[in-house]
């Protein structure tokens, strides 16, 4: 069993990093919404992919029980884990998210979340389908035995400082990381390269980048945010040097 940090400001730092992969890297969650009329809650597993920022984005269709909860009152729970693995499963960290679930009609949205759940494709477009985001309130976090953390929002949510330049190079720049060949992005992504499919970037932020390959998915962390293209690039060059 992982022992925590003792020195409490290690295990903060600790807490936020494990919290803002999961918010990275969950490609499902667990929904809570409520019923408007009696307020008999009802949890669904749902797609999810990660705002600039971090928080929670959704494709749902607007005719599914849950969404139609959300039309009468918007208040949510989500809660993302990692992928089951070895050993006791909550010995693992996870983390539930809390806050209004509304529309995000924003073609930026579209992109993040289709990049990241490339399958979704196959139904984004119906008509009954549409973009949400959470927006999170409040936050529970627990890492595991004896690791249950206290974070607030602004722990775990990148500033959205430099978003708009980002936003408007990121296809550019993922064209360049992809273009740097299997054994660079697999490194990246912390791997081997192998005869499996290969790591590809799906895409970024100012904290760092996501990367998938098939169903496995990596995140590639910078030690400090990047707010435009040159010091993003920087960043990410940074990384191969370690």
């Amino acid at each position: 069993m992982p022992k925590a940090p003792a020195d409490s400001q290690a295990a903060h730092a600790e807490a936020v990093a494990d919290a803002k992969r999961l918010m990275r890297l969950s490609r499902t969650a667990a929904l809570a919404t409520l019923d408007p009329g009696t307020g008999a809650p009802l949890t669904t597993l749902v797609g999810v992919a990660s705002d600039f920022d971090g928080a929670p984005l959704f494709l749902m269709s607007t005719l599914a029980r849950h969404t139609r909860r959300l039309a009468s009152d918007p208040r949510a729970s989500v809660l993302l884990t990692e992928e089951p693995g070895r050993g006791d499963p909550l010995n693992h960290p996870r983390i539930t998210l809390n806050g209004p679930i509304e529309r995000a009609p924003d073609s930026r949205v579209r992109a993040r979340y289709l990049q990241r759940n490339p399958k979704a494709k196959l139904y984004a477009d119906f008509a009954d389908f549409a973009f949400f985001r959470l927006a999170i309130e409040s936050v529970h976090f627990n890492g595991g035995f004896g690791r249950a953390n206290a974070l607030t929002p602004a722990d775990i949510l990148a500033s959205r400082e430099g978003e708009a330049a980002l936003a408007g190079a990121e296809a550019r720049l993922v064209e360049w990381i992809n273009g740097l060949g299997d054994e660079a992005l697999a490194r990246l992504a912390g791997h081997k390269p192998s005869g499996r499919q290969a790591w590809r970037a799906i895409g970024l932020d100012t904290e760092g980048l996501d990367l998938a390959a098939g169903g496995r998915v990596a995140r590639a962390q910078f030690a400090a945010p990047a707010h435009d293209e040159a010091s993003w690039r920087a960043r990410l060059e940074g990384l191969f040097e370690r």
